[in-house]
């Protein structure tokens, strides 16, 4: 067993280190139960101890009276088990066939009723989610045909759009006079910048600043 000792002045703390915790070895008290009986006691006969005899006839007298205190109890719950049992049957038995006929016809009842009111819980139950369902599929369909709608317009707007670029465009038709306005408007997309910032578009204009 280790046991640890908070005392900063004992000696075994200061060769631990500087945390004033030491660690002491204590001995058993006495011998640990897993331990096996020593050899010089191996063959060693306890002495019985003898018992007067009043102390016999009292522990005889309380061993008597204890055993007939249980046997009481036991009979006591053997006969509250017996009527028990006896009380819990009785109804069955004392029944003639036509009193069991009309209990199960009483129970057949009974258990028509359960069926019908559940039967009509649960009609109300699909009804309810079959408009619902009704409600949710019509919504569905509606969105759907918002959103071709609004797909087709996008789509005629881009058609609109490339019908009007395509007034530009250079065709077989008007090539010549697109290559004519080309060569008598020419476009330099050559620059320069400088390290003040200044640009030079071109080849041959002059300097510009930004």
């Amino acid at each position: 067993m280790l046991r640890q000792l908070l005392n900063p002045m004992s000696v075994t703390a200061a060769k631990t280190g500087s945390n004033d915790f030491a660690l002491e070895f204590v001995r058993w008290r006495r011998k640990p139960r897993w331990l096996p009986v020593a050899k010089s006691k191996v063959f060693r006969v306890p002495e019985r101890k003898k018992q007067t005899e009043e102390e016999r006839i009292e522990l005889m007298r309380l061993h008597n009276q204890y055993k007939t205190q249980l046997r009481s109890v036991r009979q006591y719950l053997r006969e509250e088990v017996i009527r028990h049992q006896e009380t819990s049957t009785a109804d069955h038995i004392v029944l003639t066939p036509e009193q069991e006929e009309a209990e199960f016809q009483r129970c057949l009842e009974v258990n028509a009723e359960w069926n019908a009111k559940i039967a009509g819980e649960r009609e109300v139950r699909l009804a309810k989610e079959r408009d619902e369902k009704v409600a949710y599929v019509q919504e569905r369909l509606e969105a759907g045909k918002l959103r071709e709608e609004e797909r087709r317009e996008r789509a005629d707007e881009r058609i609109r759009f490339e019908i009007e670029q395509s007034k530009t465009f250079v065709t077989r038709a008007n090539l010549d006079e697109a290559i004519e306005a080309a060569l008598a408007n020419p476009v330099d997309h050559n620059f320069a910048i400088d390290l003040a910032g200044n640009l030079y578009r071109g080849r041959g204009t002059q300097s510009l600043n930004n």
